[in-house]
């Protein structure tokens, strides 16, 4: 299961900037709907856009394993006889994200 840590994120940035924060603030900063934001951290089954998950990271300047969690579960371990390694899936580059 893939966690979404965006109430901690959005906590911490209000407490850093000493300004209540909403989704709804979110939104008026960087496009993403109230909405959308509020699925995307109680959905676990929500996808969203890498386009979003880009907002998202330089809007809270963080790294992409800060915004999110993967838990694993035992119940259903990936099947071995399948090839999950960098090579067949590539590699997702994100320094070309900088601080905003």
């Amino acid at each position: 299961m893939l966690l979404v840590n965006l109430r901690a994120l959005l906590t911490r940035k209000s407490a850093i900037e000493n300004r209540k924060m909403t989704y709804k603030t979110v939104e008026e900063e960087i496009g993403i709907k109230a909405l959308t934001l509020s699925r995307i951290a109680t959905n676990h089954n929500y996808n969203f856009t890498r386009g979003d998950l880009e907002k998202l990271l330089i809007y809270f300047n963080c790294q992409p394993n800060d915004l999110l969690t993967l838990i694993r579960e035992e119940k259903n371990p990936l099947p071995k006889d399948k090839d999950y390694t960098v090579e067949k899936f590539g590699v997702v580059d994100f320094t070309s994200i900088t601080d905003v």
